[in-house]
């Protein structure tokens, strides 16, 4: 490999790393304050990018996951391994492309409107969810 073309792979990575959004965090008042917010903004640099709006609910045990997904509308699975799901913006709030901003995400959960769909699995490599639910037990 010539240097040039370390020089293109280094500056490359260099871009892609710089260009990572960073997480944002939020969380719910009374009587849904055990909800935590988390949103992580889509990478301008990335083309195929998109936004995460995810809830939380650390305050459950791990049995309790499956029925607070189904009374949240959400998925039931038996692989849940996290308190969390997916937050997906609606028409019926004007967020066909999901949500541009914590405050978007953060009214669709705690004043209602936002549609739930699957789980946040604790492998996903695109969101940490240490800072709310604290580090995956070893299996």
């Amino acid at each position: 490999m010539t240097p040039s073309h370390l020089h293109w792979i280094v500056l490359g990575t260099l871009i892609l790393t710089v260009g990572c959004a960073k997480q944002q965090y939020g969380e719910c008042s009374p009587p849904n304050e055990e909800l935590q917010i988390l949103f992580k903004a889509k990478s301008g640099l990335h083309p195929f990018s998109h936004s995460f709006c995810i809830v939380c609910n650390p305050s459950l045990e791990e049995g309790e996951y499956m029925e607070w997904a189904g009374e949240m509308g959400a998925n039931m699975s038996p692989d849940m391994d996290t308190p969390c799901l997916y937050v997906y913006g609606s028409s019926e709030i004007g967020l066909d492309n999901g949500y541009e901003s914590l405050a978007q995400c953060q009214s669709a959960v705690c004043d209602g409107g936002a549609t739930y769909a699957d789980f946040v699995s604790s492998r996903n490599g695109n969101i940490d969810l240490t800072p709310i639910i604290g580090p995956a037990e070893e299996e």
